[in-house]
């Protein structure tokens, strides 16, 4: 039984000397190489929250230091430690599409936007029962002026909770496919669902019935 008392009082020990080697060196290791920190505390804790936290705060240094091109990596650390966290795949193909690409030739530019989207749909993969990503990828799509695939993905979105401006999107590609009469009820619905949107529902369709008495009279 002392034995195994002495062995355990050393693996304690050693643990807790790892640990404070850690924190003792976070300040400094947190602002260098956050690879090393999340795998210094998965091997002590083995919980992923910590690990997260920790490059999490180094994407937030670099963003506010200006080191834009630094970052998406950390985006893909996180995704492949915690494949879960919808929000760091939304935020890593924003990231890429609209604040690495932009700043790009027009060529180099379009591979980092497909890159920001091939990054949205992995996530998507892994996260495939909620409207976020979902939505994410629609808007960009959206954006581009690509409606009938935007469409397609709120029509998957929509399936999940979600919040109005989801319907809402969905209410203006259907206008802008000259689907008039779907874009109504989609406003209808919208105005059934979500009590807050009521009165801008209502000025929608008041607007989309006049333009198609007009399409008709013109006709």
């Amino acid at each position: 039984m002392d034995f195994v008392k002495c062995i355990l009082k050393e693996s304690l020990r050693c643990q807790i000397h790892k640990l404070c080697y850690v924190l003792f060196l976070f300040p400094f290791m947190c602002f260098s190489q956050p690879e090393i920190v999340a795998i210094q505390l998965l091997d002590i804790s083995n919980h992923i929250n910590p690990v997260v936290n920790i490059v999490n705060m180094r994407i937030d240094w670099l963003w506010h230091t200006g080191k834009y091109e630094k970052i998406f990596p950390l985006f893909h650390l996180i995704s492949r430690l915690d494949p879960e966290d919808e929000t760091n795949w939304a935020t890593g193909g924003w990231f890429l599409i609209n604040c690495i690409a932009p700043a790009r030739k027009p060529d180099e530019a379009r591979e980092i936007k497909l890159k920001g989207l091939s990054f949205l749909k992995e996530g998507l993969h892994h996260n495939p029962g909620t409207y976020r990503l979902y939505w994410e990828i629609a808007w960009t799509y959206y954006l581009w002026g690509e409606f009938e695939t935007a469409l397609a993905y709120l029509d998957d979105a929509i399936k999940y909770e979600h919040p109005s401006y989801v319907e809402n999107t969905r209410a203006h590609i259907l206008e802008k496919l000259g689907r008039i009469d779907d874009a109504i009820v989609q406003w209808k619905e919208i105005r059934r669902k979500f009590p807050e949107m009521k009165f801008v529902a209502e000025r929608f369709i008041q607007n989309l019935e006049k333009e198609k008495a007009n399409a008709a009279k013109n006709n």
